[in-house]
């Protein structure tokens, strides 16, 4: 709706492709050029279902499923109020903004490359508009800056989270990269927490040789399509 703010559609190719290839291979079923009898009929039927659903159970997910995880993580970490967070892959800003809302004496910094393949729209100045839209401009500071190479001094943030964004680094090595990052710019006795659907596991070893000795995982979530995982930890203090 015009005047309140817009986060987009994640992964929108992919949802895109399957919202398309769906309904296009169950009506090429129905087009008489194979006998109903045949066993590839029933497989492009059953195929296309099954992409149709996944592109709305995405969307869906986009739109409802996300919001609702992200707020009960944000109520996760009670925050006082007066933290610096750093939101990873911030995207569009749901994530941030909902930490921003907890944090009338703090500051929430989000950081991004703006890659509209991974979120529809994605933009720092769709961002910064959507601060603008939820009256939190005040609160927030929004960063273009690689997620493997953050541009900010050690011990920076009490809180880091991210959501659904170190899983689009190409390699292994580049989310180790970027997760090694996070728990440097990490102030000691600061909180980590982590919402991704792939190589959380991973997320959670690394974090773990990297100062965050309690790192673990919780999950899955199912209000979101694919299913997801959040990885918490507490940076030691010395």
């Amino acid at each position: 709706m015009p005047g309140k703010p817009q986060f987009g559609i994640d992964a929108p190719t992919l949802v895109l492709g399957f919202a398309i290839g769906g309904p296009l291979l169950i009506a090429l079923s129905f087009a008489g050029f194979l006998a109903p009898s045949q066993p590839l009929v029933w497989t492009m039927r059953y195929t296309g279902a099954i992409l149709a659903a996944e592109a709305a159970l995405m969307t869906l997910s986009s739109l409802y499923g996300k919001r609702a995880l992200l707020r009960r993580m944000i109520a996760s970490l009670a925050l006082r109020g007066d933290e610096h967070l750093l939101d990873v892959g911030c995207g569009r800003g749901m994530l941030l903004l909902e930490a921003a809302r907890h944090l009338p004496r703090g500051h929430a910094t989000g950081l991004d490359l703006w890659s509209t393949r991974d979120q529809s729209g994605n933009a720092a100045g769709a961002t910064t508009r959507n601060a603008e839209l939820a009256g939190l401009t005040e609160r927030v500071q929004i960063d273009t800056g690689d997620m493997r190479r953050m541009p900010y001094p050690d011990a920076s943030f009490d809180v880091i989270v991210s959501s659904l964004a170190i899983h689009n680094l190409p390699t292994q090595t580049d989310r180790e990269q970027a997760v090694r990052e996070i728990a440097r710019v990490l102030k000691p006795g600061g909180r980590v927490a982590l919402l991704d659907f792939r190589h959380t596991a991973d997320y959670a070893h690394t974090l773990r040789a990297n100062g965050l000795a309690d790192a673990r995982r919780d999950g899955p979530g199912f209000l979101m399509f694919p299913w997801t995982w959040v990885v918490r930890g507490h940076k030691g203090e010395g």
